[in-house]
Parts: structure tokens; sequence; C-alpha cells
């Protein structure tokens, strides 16, 4: 954990402890309890938490979190044993240590499936080498926050510049690649094929329904929530609205879509869509669909 380091002291420094064939390293140096209050308050603490704090230094951030909230839990993991040893001590002097604990431990070995908000405050350059590490080990949902500096091309989902600027991102999940479902609409069948594309928490996706093709509208990720919107033309009933609403579990998606037929009532249906290798969205199509009107398809 450090505090603002100016870019002069930053270049002195890489410059004196060159890289090695590992992981670049930060010093510590105690910030301030009001500078980790705003972090920890960001984060919106609740009673179910776990905070795992990535160099946990002389222990603050679990330490305080532990003092805003009494039943969430921290740990924090630190490259100095010293630093840990003391931090222990320091859980154990303000009788914390049933909740509260270091460990002496490399960042980038750290078990994170039990974390639900992760904090970090080392030069850039390490916690973009953590990004991956958070990306791939946090469950959906978990905050993650940092200060001073961002994750790179990980857009915050939300940003504090009163006097220090703090990070806050929520852990997406993955859903990327294909997705196919069923939808039963008034009394008929329908198979849906989709691909996704995803950046971090930005996704967009197309659609096929039969013959028909479509992008989806306003969709969004949050944690593993996800929803969107799709209006489609399904054979027999007209051009029909899609309001999809689900949450994603590995490789399924269970929600429910309101489907809304031209001319018709909107139906509120069970939505649970299954992830596969090779979507159908990638079928041939033929050439029928795009025939006039006034001939037989």
């Amino acid at each position: 954990m450090c505090t603002r380091v100016t870019l002069v002291i930053i270049v002195a420094i890489f410059i004196a402890v060159p890289a090695r064939s590992q992981e670049r390293f930060s010093f510590f140096q105690a910030s301030t309890p009001e500078s980790v209050e705003r972090m920890l308050t960001m984060a919106g603490l609740r009673d179910d938490d776990v905070v795992v704090d990535l160099g946990s230094g002389n222990g603050l951030i679990p330490l305080m979190a532990a003092r805003m909230n009494p039943r969430l839990r921290g740990w924090g993991v630190d490259i100095d044993s010293t630093l840990v040893e003391q931090s222990n001590q320091q859980a154990r002097s303000e009788g914390l240590a049933d909740r509260v604990r270091f460990e002496h431990r490399n960042a980038f070995d750290v078990d994170l499936r039990e974390a639900t908000v992760v904090t970090m405050w080392l030069f850039p350059e390490l916690m973009r080498l953590l990004r991956p590490v958070i990306l791939e080990r946090a469950r959906p949902g978990t905050r993650v926050l940092t200060s001073t500096w961002d994750l790179g091309s990980w857009k915050a989902d939300e940003v504090s510049t009163d006097i220090q600027t703090v990070y806050l991102w929520i852990v997406p999940a993955r859903l990327g690649g294909g997705w196919d479902w069923d939808l039963n609409v008034a009394g008929r069948q329908f198979k849906y094929a989709s691909v996704v594309d995803q950046h971090f928490q930005v996704v967009e996706g197309v659609v096929r329904a039969g013959d028909r093709r479509e992008v989806f509208e306003a969709m969004t990720l949050h944690g593993n929530d996800i929803t969107s919107t799709l209006n489609i033309t399904l054979d027999g009933l007209g051009l029909t609205r899609h309001e999809f609403s689900g949450k994603v579990n590995g490789d399924m998606i269970e929600g429910t879509v309101k489907v809304t037929p031209a001319d018709q009532a909107t139906l509120t249906l069970p939505w649970r869509a299954r992830r596969t290798d090779r979507s159908a969205y990638f079928e041939p199509t033929g050439t029928a669909l795009f025939q006039p009107p006034d001939q037989p398809r």
C-alpha cells in the first residue's frame, strides 16, 4: 500500500532498481487513515464482505474495514514478512484477529474466490500485472478499488476525484461467446442463437431467430447481471420486442424475458440460455428470405 508518489520519485526508483525477470515491486509508505476511509466508503462495505488487500503493508486497509463494519472479514498479503507480522500483531492488539489476518505471500499467488472486495495501492505497472489475476480468480460482482492510478483499458465503473482519485470496478462475468435458447411464444416454439463480444464489462451481441438476424440493444453487464432488448421478426407473429433480464452462472444464463409480439399483449417467460462452442447463428441461411414479397417462398 503506498500513497501518491511524484513522477520524479517513481522514475528514480525504477532506474535505481531494474525490473527483474518475475514482477515489479512497490516500496511501502504508509497511507493516511483518511484516504483509506474514503476508499472503503466508496466500496459500500456490507456485513458479509471479505476485504482482501493485495500488498497490505502495515495492514491499514483490512484493519480499517473491520473497524468500520463489525461483521465483515478481512485479510491482506504482503511480500515483506516483517510487515505481515507487525500487521497480525496490530490485529491482535485491537481484538480483531478473529476477523482479520495477514499472510506472507506474493500477490500473484493469492486465491481470490472468497473475496468480495479487492483493494490495491501499488505502482501502476504492478496493478496492471495483477489485473488478469483478479479477472481470472475473483467472482463476478467483486468490487475492486485502487487509489491514484487506474487499471489501463479496463475502464472504472465509478471514479471519485475528491482530493485523491479513487477508482471502483465491478468484476464482470464471462459472457463472450455463443449462447443458444428456446422460447415458446403464443404456442409457437422458436430457437434463438446469439454471439456476444466482450471487452471487460462492455458487451454487445447479435442474435438469430429462424432465418432472421438482429442486433441486441441496450446490452449491459454488471457483475453477473445481464440485461438487453431485442426487436426481431418472428414467423407468424411479426415484429416482436424482447426484454431480457438474467444472471450469468458459468455456462448458463437464467432469468426472464418479456415478449411483446406485434398487436398482442406482453408475455413474461422464463429465459434459460446455454453457452455453446459453435452457435447456430453461423448455420446456413439460404436466399428465400430475400425474395420479393409477392413471390412464393
